[in-house]
């Protein structure tokens, strides 16, 4: 009878704890759904990301795989998604939301423009002869405007020798 009795407190304590679990997991997930559409779109960003940087890694750096560098990607990652949660929440919970939304879709454009930024450098140095991914890389970096700048004569003032 004592056996039988703790079985049946350890089942339900088993229960319990797993019912508690799942609370935890539907408080996470009802957080996280307003934003689902975000953090999917970062995630991608981030595994392009860290995809075209190991092959320049592998392939023209001729270096291995850092675990130092992927852990510095994941925990950035989890930065800005923690960020973009954060926003919207406290947002929606300060009578908000409209705000919340327009700081969200800000940093998400930011980061993800942050992304495409290495992801073009990396894709330059794996591409060398590509004009196309020059071009665009150029464009994200702002490199462009002082291949302009060079193009129709205009010197840098900040040199000595203009001076």
């Amino acid at each position: 009878m004592d056996r039988l009795n703790k079985t049946a407190i350890k089942e339900d304590v088993f229960v319990r704890a797993k019912e508690l679990g799942y609370i935890i997991i539907a408080g996470i997930g009802s957080a996280l759904l307003p934003v689902q559409d975000i953090l999917v779109l970062l995630s991608l960003g981030f595994v392009f990301n860290i995809i075209t940087g190991i092959v320049t890694d592998i392939h023209v750096n001729k270096a291995h795989f850092d675990i130092k560098k992927a852990f510095n990607a994941i925990t950035q990652l989890t930065f800005w998604a923690t960020l973009v949660v954060f926003l919207d929440y406290g947002s929606r919970r300060m009578g908000e939301p409209q705000m919340g939304v327009t700081a969200v879709k800000w940093i998400t454009m930011i980061v993800i423009y942050f992304y495409l930024t290495n992801i073009f450098k990396n894709a330059r140095q794996v591409y060398p002869n590509s004009q196309a991914i020059n071009f665009v890389y150029e464009l994200l970096s702002t490199e462009i405007f002082a291949r302009l700048k060079n193009m129709v004569c205009i010197k840098n003032s900040n040199n000595e020798e203009d001076k």
